[in-house]
């Protein structure tokens, strides 16, 4: 088998000075082995112009019950959404704009795709066209700088959205876009360069007659650090920030600036008022300016301060604060609608605060969310938020025939209001709603919600183990039958409880297999490049775990002690590593996990008989994984035409899932060949499974993106997989290497989800003696954030620094 190199997830939370991975290594310590139909709808094509009017024709009744009908995935972060009649539109922090068909609010579809929009963040649609502001952060040969401003793109046509125009305001600096506006035919934007000693921050005020080439019509130099900006008028009102470059914390002083507009080409000075610290987003309606502020504690993680400010504009000589409101999590930004505030939270989900009494603002209503909700907007009687990892969320605000219960009682908010408790069960289903024994069953209170924001404590008990503080946690179950899971989440001083029912089988699978047992040391070394020490140095490592019947890890044991336990989104386990030792210029640190593990070589019993009795099989009705691993994602571009299309021509009238998956393989077989060169290079550049269609070459990885591509047009649920080539491990003479391995892990009806290593070039579900460790499952070692700047948003989730050989 060819060398890979695994994908190595390093995230360092805390960096001051420069850090380098030198390399990841895998060490075999000891081996003891024995013997032990439907046609598919095409996509993006031929959908044609629509109609732009609105459909959102239910009113707001005024009694706000915000309930989430649909969500909607999108690969990486879900960053930003505005909405223009039928249509939603959406940037991700992986450099695309969806236009999304929101016709029918409880399926919602992607209709086009705008790519190339490097770090796209705040969008804005006005009549035909999408203004997106951005801040890309590029690294050459050690030098940082940045390119920013924003991007117009042509939206008249829904299915083939085209990048026309863009206004660049700043390259080869330290420079960051922050709010952005545009009113009328022009747009307006904060921008901020700064050093070590300073900063200089100005407001640009840009022409946009000409969409090909918008042009600066004024700059108005402003002190501080601007965040968001509304033009109402001839008023531009900013909210900014201010920052101590000697102690290197921000001050606890900001201001709201407002700002004559009126002559374009020459901005003057109206007021300004003092508004608490860390502002963030701003929002001007009627005579009344709301702004959101936050704090977060860089050692708990916790966001506190978090607050909504009114400031009275009605008479601009003077000046003064309304009233104000603590919001729950971290408060950003902002819609309105019927005298009510609508606030997303960094926490996931929104807060309804009645300003309809300017000088006692009240929260009148919440809605919890799984991701980190980075925006708001409102139309109609629906709110559509950008859910980060979670994707679009659609909400309706009012008017459902059965209310959930009111948390809020009347306008006092000094009692304490009762958590509520949920369970998420998630995990590989085999068939139906049955868990097979032995696998990992993940149970997660991330749901549960707390309408103060108290920090909660929980209380599990599963299968009469109880289990405390574990927030997520995995579980396995080695008897089938039906178990009853019991969460209790406390605020201190009020408690709710939750109970789900999870139902196991034992069943048999067609794998036969025979067993080999390890011991792996997987290692990460990190080396401090400089200038300068680093301090409290955080890692995380992927680590493997038990999947019947194919590895069992049977213990493994952290090189330090200062580890504990995390899932990522994908819930792949991480080993988390906190050093307290300074890390000097020119010393380097070593991370490492020792893991027994159990792997297996296994052949798909009576392979061509089994395929016979399964050809009339098909997917349980209502699989979910059906839902999920289908549809497009990182690089996985399933919906691209040049994919949709090959895969049609190959299946023609195929129904049978395990016929479609061969003639899928086999067509990547013939059509694609290993990249020798590459490899030997080490160009791992990650590349879109429409790219290594054109291409027909490539390394693992590029095998397993087109094979999952092909798969999921098809309709076949598929996953890519990567970890640990042990077989390759036993050919080395020092049994060691630093390299890794991707394969792709396929959803067969009479067989559940099962490996498949396309690039060996083997016959389809052939015996497998690979011994394959899987660390990984979903596209997250394919996942580097390019969003946005640290200057210019915050980010919710790990860094991954990845490679793949």
């Amino acid at each position: 088998m060819i060398n890979r190199k695994l994908p190595v997830t390093i995230i360092i939370l805390v960096i001051i000075s420069s850090l380098c991975l030198t390399y990841c290594c895998y060490r075999l310590l000891t081996i003891d082995r024995s013997g032990k139909e439907e046609e598919k709808e095409e996509k993006l094509i031929g959908i044609g112009e629509r109609d732009e009017e609105t459909v959102d024709v239910e009113e707001f009744s005024g009694v706000p019950n915000s309930y989430i009908i649909s969500k909607l995935k999108v690969p990486g972060q879900a960053i930003d959404v505005d909405i223009s009649g039928n249509y939603a539109y959406l940037t991700n922090d992986l450099g695309v704009l969806y236009v999304i068909d929101i016709k029918d609010k409880e399926n919602p579809s992607i209709v086009g795709k705008c790519k190339g929009i490097n770090s796209a963040n705040i969008v804005i649609v006005k009549d035909d066209y999408a203004y997106i502001s951005y801040t890309e952060l590029i690294s050459d040969d050690n030098e940082d700088y940045t390119v920013c401003g924003f991007y117009i793109v042509d939206i008249k046509e829904k299915e083939n959205p085209k990048l026309i125009g863009n206004y660049s305001t700043g390259e080869n600096n330290i420079k960051s876009v922050y709010g952005l506006f545009i009113e009328d035919d022009y747009a307006y934007i904060n921008t901020t360069v700064e050093n070590e000693n300073g900063e200089i921050s100005k407001l640009e005020i840009v022409d946009l007659l000409i969409k090909r080439n918008p042009e600066s019509v004024s700059v108005y130099e402003v002190d501080g650090l601007p965040s968001g900006i509304w033009v109402k008028d001839d008023l531009a009102c900013i909210n900014i920030n201010f920052y101590d470059y000697e102690k290197k914390e921000y001050t606890k002083d900001s201001k709201l600036l407002i700002l004559d507009i009126k002559d374009k080409k020459n901005p003057k000075f109206l007021n300004s008022y003092k508004i608490p610290s860390s502002s963030w987003s701003i929002y001007m309606l009627g005579n009344y300016v709301y702004i959101s502020s936050f704090k977060k504690d860089r050692e708990t993680e916790k966001y506190n301060e978090s607050i909504l400010q009114i400031v009275d504009i009605g008479e601009l000589s003077d000046l003064k604060i309304s009233g104000s409101c603590d919001i729950p999590g971290g408060a950003w930004e902002m819609d309105s609608i019927g005298g009510f505030i609508y606030i997303s939270s960094l926490s996931g989900g929104i807060y309804i605060v009645d300003v309809r009494d300017s000088d006692r603002p009240v929260i009148v209503d919440s809605l919890e969310t799984s991701g980190n909700s980075y925006d708001i907007t409102i139309k109609g009687n629906y709110g559509y938020i950008a859910d980060g990892f979670e994707g679009l969320a659609i909400v309706e605000l009012s008017g459902r025939a059965i209310e959930k219960e009111k948390l809020y009682t009347g306008n006092d908010q000094d009692i304490n209001l009762p958590p509520e408790a949920f369970i998420e069960v998630m995990g590989d289903k085999l068939s139906g709603d049955y868990f097979q024994i032995k696998n990992p069953v993940y149970f997660s209170a991330g749901k549960t919600f707390d309408p103060d924001g108290d920090d909660l404590s929980y209380s599990w008990i599963i299968d009469n183990n109880q289990y405390l503080d574990k927030e997520s946690f995995s579980y396995y179950f080695d008897k089938q039958g039906e178990y009853e899971v019991i969460l209790v989440v406390s605020d201190g001083e009020d408690s709710s409880e939750a109970t789900s029912t999870v139902q196991v089988a034992e069943i048999d699978l067609p794998v036969h297999a025979i067993q080999h047992d390890f011991t792996v040391e997987i290692e990460y070394t990190l080396i401090n490049n400089g200038p300068g020490s680093l301090k409290d140095i955080k890692c995380f490592m992927r680590i493997p775990q038990t999947y019947y019947p194919f590895q069992i890890i049977n213990n493994y044991t952290p090189s330090i002690l200062n580890t504990d336990e995390v899932f990522d989104k994908n819930w792949n386990l991480l080993i988390h590593f906190q050093f307290e030792d300074e890390l000097f210029e020119g010393e380097s640190l070593t991370a490492s996990v020792e893991t027994d593990v159990t792997l297996y070589e296994f052949n798909y019993e009576d392979i061509e008989i089994r395929s016979i009795e399964s050809s009339n099989l098909s997917y349980d009705e209502g699989d979910e994984d059906l839902k999920i691993y289908t549809t497009d994602d990182l690089f996985v571009d399933s919906d691209n035409p040049k994919i949709y299309n090959t895969a049609k021509s190959l299946i023609k009238d195929e129904a049978r899932p395990i016929e479609i998956a061969k003639i899928l393989y086999n067509y990547v077989v013939d059509n694609l060949y290993y990249d020798f060169p590459r490899a030997e290079e080490k160009d791992y550049e990650f590349l879109y499974a429409s790219e290594i269609l054109e291409r027909r070459k490539g390394v693992c990885a590029d095998y397993a993106i087109l094979y999952t591509a092909l798969l999921r047009s098809a309709g076949i649920p598929a996953r890519l997989a990567a970890g640990i080539p042990v077989y390759t491990i036993l050919f080395e003479e020092e049994k060691e290497i630093d390299v890794g391995h991707a394969w792709v892990e396929v959803k067969l009806p009479g067989y559940g989800w099962i490996p498949i290593d396309i690039t060996v070039e083997d016959n389809f579900m052939s015996e497998n003696y690979y011994l394959d460790i899987t660390t990984e499952k979903g596209p997250g070692y394919l996942y580097k954030n390019t969003t946005m700047d640290p200057w210019s948003y915050y980010y919710e989730y790990p860094l991954h620094t990845a490679g793949l050989i």
